[in-house]
């Protein structure tokens, strides 16, 4: 039972580090520590740093098909999206981290006149380093999670991925779209859409990614940018808000 206490108290607080934990539960942190220990081990949690202690993984998905600890912003976001696309007509979509990829839970292209086949085939696990979504989430998040990230990446073997082992690269990467104020997808051979994507935020922390895609033929990054970002961001607070 205490394992799953410490399971309950991280459904509330994703990340959250060893003393938030031993003041929710009550147990002594050497306890704590070897409870954390064996659920790292199973796969249930994993330790991101010193700093911002221990979260969730999407294997606790297996002891109850209902749970997610990320439906909650999903669902929170989902008026906020569709309100976006009825007003300014392109789709959007939502996506939050699972391991060392975006998943793409949410997305509004029913409600808008410019979707297409492609966007509606789309899969919902994605990578990180090519989608907007990823390198929004990468951008923005705190500099510990994004070391724990990008060294997953750099030994994933993916093709997708082997771009985080450039640093100067990664650098470039994350200082332009700070810069910037939004990501923009990774150039892709035959691909006809763009994407621009902010990050939601509750203070240090990147709850999820939201996106807008549009035409490359529709109108470029930049004029994509100077009428969409704004709004984009300005929904991201109120999801965050919200959540």
């Amino acid at each position: 039972m205490r394992a799953l206490d410490i399971l309950r108290v991280l459904n509330e607080k994703n990340p959250a580090s060893l003393a938030f934990l031993h003041e929710r539960t009550g147990l002594p942190k050497p306890t704590l520590v070897r409870l954390l220990q064996t659920l790292i081990a199973a796969g249930y949690v994993e330790q991101l740093s010193r700093r911002h202690g221990y979260r969730l993984t999407q294997a606790v998905l297996q002891l109850s098909r209902g749970f997610r600890f990320d439906h909650h912003v999903v669902e929170v976001a989902r008026p906020y999206m569709d309100a976006f696309t009825r007003v300014h007509k392109w789709p959007v979509a939502i996506a939050t981290l699972e391991g060392a990829r975006m998943h793409v839970h949410y997305g509004t292209q029913g409600l808008s006149p410019f979707s297409y086949d492609a966007d509606v085939k789309r899969p919902n696990r994605i990578p990180v380093l090519q989608a907007a979504l990823g390198r929004a989430y990468l951008a923005y998040c705190p500099q510990d999670e994004r070391d724990v990230l990008l060294r997953l990446l750099r030994q994933s073997g993916h093709a997708a991925d082997r771009e985080a082992k450039d640093k100067n690269f990664i650098a470039r990467l994350m200082s332009e779209i700070r810069a910037k104020g939004y990501a923009t997808m990774a150039t892709v051979p035959g691909e006809t859409a763009n994407g621009i994507a902010v990050p939601i935020m509750k203070g240090d922390a990147v709850l999820a990614a939201i996106t807008l895609r549009f035409y490359d033929s529709a109108m470029s990054e930049q004029e994509a940018a100077t009428r969409y970002a704004g709004p984009l961001h300005e929904m991201a607070k109120q999801i965050a808000a919200a959540a």
